[in-house]
């Protein structure tokens, strides 16, 4: 069957990257192994610190190196080959994979930020600089990120799905330029997965092509404008219609996800795949099937990471806060809240992902009846999504009545949360961090399991969905507040950052100097 024009192109745009792929050669940076395996350990406890998607975890790495070099070394002077070689230590690129030749490339682009950085913030206020700080220095980790591990495939699925929404996608009270920007940004977070600080970087690439990448020298005279267009994009990221565009999205996303699995799986042939409607067919319902198998992992490997998370704060929570206070100001330990408060938050994040089903043939088909629209029809009027800047207000007395009635929800459940502590003998502290965590695990559990869902198109709610979620949701609400908050005070993390992680690395450049000296000497008396 006849391609369209769009799907056409994609499948260019593949091939096109597939030509491009090559390793670059030249003498590679060397590192220990024995320096690796220690620091893969680390970066296993380091990374559980965090709750991100597994492929944001390099990127953030980046930018985590960066910024605690540039503590000690603020011009960020010769920062480039430490950065390469914690990379190559934690495996965050293959061993014997970067070669030597890209230490000057990183460098310049660290170098380029950083003059970025000095240049807008030189005479501003110091919280406007720190603001400035943060966007530049993500930026610069997704620009190393992408010199090291270029996804130009990636690039092309997501330029496809901003090219196929952006004809589907209305967007009342506002300009066609925002729309764009808005559909853009809702696909990265939709079906990339990607976050803020990489979408930012993405903007900005896109405002200013001939400047990224390039050295710090092309972009001296650039400053005012980029500054300018910073803060343009953090206006679009924080957009009133970004969140409901995404979910809106997110419910028709799997078709693209599935088309992205297929290439994945057999890039060679992908192209004949797709014009044959019967080989469509049989490869969709197979690969389908596939990932409804890789649910439950998905699920296991989610948990047990929110699940380490959770306990290795609520550790923090119980040395710091709950034991002195029971100990020094309450006068009386009571070991049963202590005891309750570090069990029940992982046990609740078990029983919560249980009687996750994986989708049937009837999601299957729903796949197959969206692709063939989305791989052969030039245009469709289905599908469209339309959002209003200005929501339908309704009736303000029925308003006001739901509210009060959620408001109600939200004291009985905490209420009755409070009452049954209460009983069990638990204070002020142990009932606020109990709370703490289970709204907190609640709120991840809710997460994984939409993440679960992400392969489900056209999904039904069950019969008794409205009632859960009338009692679950204040409970969401406080942990998606909490989570946030916790986000950017998370204390574990500057513990780990700037305590812990600047001497243990500095201690890892000692070896990695001393093992490099002991194996030259070995090749000496060969």
């Amino acid at each position: 069957m006849k391609l369209s024009f769009l799907t056409q192109a994609l499948t260019v745009a593949l091939e096109k990257s597939r030509q491009t792929i090559g390793t670059p050669g030249g003498e590679r940076i060397s590192i220990s192994r024995t320096v690796s395996a220690v620091a893969v350990l680390y970066e296993k406890v380091r990374v559980a610190m965090e709750y991100r998607e597994e492929h944001l975890m390099r990127r953030a790495a980046i930018e985590r190196i960066i910024k605690r070099r540039l503590i000690l070394n603020e011009n960020g002077r010769g920062i480039a080959e430490y950065l390469l070689k914690e990379l190559l230590w934690a495996k965050y690129a293959p061993e014997d994979s970067i070669p030597i030749a890209q230490i000057p490339n990183i460098q310049r682009t660290v170098d380029k930020y950083i003059f970025l950085r000095n240049e807008i913030g030189r005479g501003r206020p110091r919280e406007e600089q720190m603001r400035v700080h943060e966007w530049l220095i993500s930026s610069a980790a997704a620009e190393v990120e992408q010199k090291l591990a270029p996804n130009q495939e990636r690039e092309a699925f997501i330029n496809f799905i901003f090219r196929y929404f952006q004809k589907k996608v209305f967007l009342k009270d506002e300009t066609d330029q925002t729309k764009n920007i808005q559909v853009y940004v809702a696909v990265h977070h939709a079906f990339a997965k990607s976050d803020d600080d990489f979408i930012r970087y993405e903007l900005l690439k896109l405002s200013f092509p001939h400047l990224f990448p390039a050295s710090w020298k092309e972009v001296q005279n650039e400053t005012g404008k980029i500054y300018e267009t910073l803060i343009s994009i953090q206006e679009q990221l924080k957009h009133k219609l970004s969140t409901r565009l995404t979910r809106s999205l997110k419910k028709e996303i799997a078709p693209f996800l599935i088309l992205r699995d297929l290439y994945e799986q057999d890039k060679k042939n992908f192209k004949t795949i797709i014009e044959d409607t019967a080989k469509l067919e049989e490869h969709i319902d197979r690969l389908c099937r596939k990932r409804y198998q890789e649910i439950g992992k998905k699920y296991a490997t989610a948990a047990t990471r929110s699940i380490i998370y959770i306990f290795l704060t609520k550790m923090l929570f119980a040395i710091a806060l709950e034991y002195p206070f029971e100990r020094y100001i309450a006068k009386a330990f009571n070991p049963v809240p202590l005891v309750i408060n570090t069990v029940f938050p992982p046990i609740l994040m078990f029983v919560a992902l249980i009687g996750i089903s994986a989708p049937g043939q009837d999601n299957t088909k729903r796949i197959i009846a969206r692709l063939k629209e989305i791989l052969y029809q030039e245009s469709s009027n289905e599908h469209q999504i339309t959002l209003a800047l200005k929501t339908p207000q309704g009736r303000p007395f029925l308003r006001f009545i739901f509210s009060l009635l959620y408001l109600i929800t939200f004291t009985f459940v905490f209420g009755v949360i409070t009452l049954y502590l209460t009983i069990l003998h638990f204070n002020a502290a142990s009932i606020a961090i109990f709370i703490f965590f289970i709204s907190v695990v609640l709120f991840f559990a809710y997460r994984i399991r939409q993440t679960g869902r992400e392969y489900t198109i056209g999904r039904k709610e069950g019969i008794f969905s409205p009632v859960i979620h009338l009692f679950l949701l204040p409970i969401l609400d406080v942990g998606k507040w909490l989570s946030n908050e916790i986000s950017r005070l998370n204390v574990l993390v500057v513990i780990f950052d700037f305590i812990i992680e600047a001497p243990f690395k500095a201690i890892f450049e000692v070896f990695e100097e001393w093992f490099s000296f002991i194996k030259k000497k070995k090749d000496e008396i060969i």
